[in-house]
């Protein structure tokens, strides 16, 4: 017995440090990558009159990068992958894949929305980063919460910028397409429930959810932002809604926080 619980000790201790350190590679990652996009804000969309030569080989790099950063992070995903079913430790390649693909996410942003994809991604890198991290630390099913918040924060914002203008439409079908995410992640919800959070994935059954997951916040959260995303697109002010999101997020915060201890 007390092998058992030694045993089961060591395991826990060794699942809460590989968590931090993945923990702390987000970080760093999502440091790094916001210090290049403060520098290129600066010396490409901020630039004196003595800094247009660096302005305009900005300009060449961002489009290559864009393109370049994706491929990169193509390959480091495709070498993760077959080291991890090879049974091999390849953090390294998941971390150069997914600062790869924030180096393109970047780039891509400053080529076709300039300033404002810019401003963009000083939001999007640390909510990305506080996605990871909660990924790690909390309940899976706080995670799902956190991920739709996010996506519904990110459409009201798109639909206080386009509507109204030349991006009208590019903001509808935004929240036409989240709001597919939404159902669909309430959707698989609802299976897992029914397998007693497991879901079947490539034929292995995998644990979605714990056993004690409270599946009815999971509903209502999706219900929430449905109604949230249907108003951001009749242009209800976007400060409500940002509130009313903000407000649910927290509470679920709360609830999985005391839920932890």
């Amino acid at each position: 017995m007390d092998k058992n619980k030694k045993a089961t000790k060591a395991a826990r201790a060794k699942a809460e440090e590989e968590a931090l350190n993945h923990i702390l590679y987000w970080i760093a990652g999502g440091s790094v990558l916001e210090f290049l996009l403060l520098l290129l804000n600066r010396y490409y969309f901020r630039f004196t009159g003595s800094e247009v030569d660096i302005m305009t080989a900005l300009g060449v790099a961002v489009k290559i990068l864009a393109v370049a950063g994706l491929l990169c992070a193509g390959a480091a995903f495709y070498w993760w992958n077959g080291a991890k079913k090879a049974g091999k430790n390849a953090t390294l390649l998941g971390v150069l894949g997914f600062f790869m693909l924030g180096v393109s996410a970047g780039c891509f942003a400053a080529w076709f929305f300039y300033g404002s994809g810019i401003q963009l991604m000083y939001v999007a890198v640390p909510a990305v980063v506080a996605l990871a991290v909660i990924y790690y630390l909390y309940q899976r099913e706080f995670f799902f919460i956190a991920c739709e918040s996010a996506l519904t924060l990110l459409i009201v914002w798109g639909c206080a910028k386009g509507l109204g203008g030349r991006y009208a439409m590019i903001a509808y079908a935004c929240v036409a397409l989240a709001a597919v995410a939404v159902v669909a992640l309430a959707w698989l919800c609802r299976k897992a429930q029914t397998e007693n959070g497991m879901l079947e994935l490539n034929g292995k059954n995998v644990r979605l959810f714990a056993k004690d997951a409270n599946y009815a916040l999971l509903y209502l959260g999706a219900i929430i932002l449905l109604v949230v995303l249907i108003l951001a697109a009749i242009g209800i002010n976007q400060m409500a809604l940002y509130a009313v999101t903000v407000a649910w997020l927290l509470i679920a915060a709360v609830y999985y926080t005391v839920k932890l201890m």
